[in-house]
């Protein structure tokens, strides 16, 4: 399935049961329909967070299926599926360059706001004028993440940045940096999911313009596949949803992490479930 080039939630975007899934668990309760070849797990490592992704393997003839199974998929499914992914991209980049010692900062204008072009030159302006100080300080390259917002559920509202930004600069010295306005800094505060909340908060809006910005260079997530990872019975432990089976599930393959959420998803064109699940890494003594 991974040469299928589309993300899994274009086919499996059902949390609940499907009414094949109801008729045959009436018989056969932790009953789970896996592809013909097992579960393929997808590992995502992003700074101090951990995701596995994982979802059934399939053959050529199952694959031809999928394929007309997607052409098949509503444009409200897809653009689900498309923002779904990007905003994974953004939390998972936060989530490797971005600590507790950095910065959340939203710009605003203090007049009238300019146009969503103008906007972009000025925050262009504003990183110009923190690169300028961090190279007298002989700091790092500077790292962000922004996005200019300026509708919400299709309403207009308000244009401001929201930014994640590197740390080293006092948040007075960063605020000073904005001259359009008001600005306010604050360091950033991860919790058990990492950074996604500030992640999801900043590409919250913009369904037509490319929701954020990034620095060159950022630290990308690193990416690795098993098709031995988790057994057909663990997937079908997993898919019970039982707190306290999928958790001890995820530390004996996880020895590293603490697991945070479940979620498993089920398709009514496909076989098996598509299962994502989040952690969080242990921090050890020596680090």
């Amino acid at each position: 399935m991974d040469r299928l080039g589309f993300e899994w939630e274009a086919l499996f975007d059902r949390q609940g049961m499907t009414p094949l899934d109801e008729l045959v668990m009436v018989s056969s309760p932790t009953w789970v329909p896996a592809g013909r070849y097992g579960y393929r797990t997808r590992t995502i490592i992003s700074g101090p967070m951990v995701e596995a992704e994982v979802y059934p393997i399939i053959g050529r003839k199952q694959e031809a299926a999928a394929r007309k199974a997607r052409e098949q998929r509503t444009p409200e499914q897809m653009e689900r599926a498309n923002q779904a992914a990007a905003i994974r991209r953004v939390i998972r980049l936060a989530n490797c360059n971005f600590t507790e010692a950095d910065i959340h900062l939203t710009l605003t204008y203090g007049t009238k706001p300019p146009s969503y072009e103008q906007a972009q030159k000025d925050v262009r302006n504003f990183l110009r004028r923190v690169k300028r100080i961090r190279e007298k300080r002989g700091l790092p390259a500077v790292k962000y993440i922004y996005a200019i917002e300026d509708e919400e559920d299709g309403e207009k509202k308000r244009i401001h940045c929201h930014m994640l930004l590197s740390g080293g600069l006092s948040r007075e010295e960063l605020e000073a940096c904005w001259r359009k306005g008001w600005a306010n800094a604050d360091r950033l505060q991860p919790d058990e999911k990492g950074l996604a909340a500030i992640a999801k908060y900043i590409t919250k809006s913009q369904r037509n313009r490319k929701k954020w910005v990034c620095s060159r260079g950022l630290k990308q997530p690193k990416v690795r596949t098993s098709d031995t990872k988790l057994s057909n019975r663990k997937v079908q432990r997993l898919a019970e949803e039982l707190p306290a089976v999928w958790k001890e599930i995820l530390r004996k393959a996880y020895p590293d992490c603490e697991p945070v959420e479940l979620q498993v998803y089920r398709s009514d064109v496909m076989p098996g479930v598509f299962i994502r699940a989040l952690m969080k890494r242990r921090v050890r003594k020596n680090e």
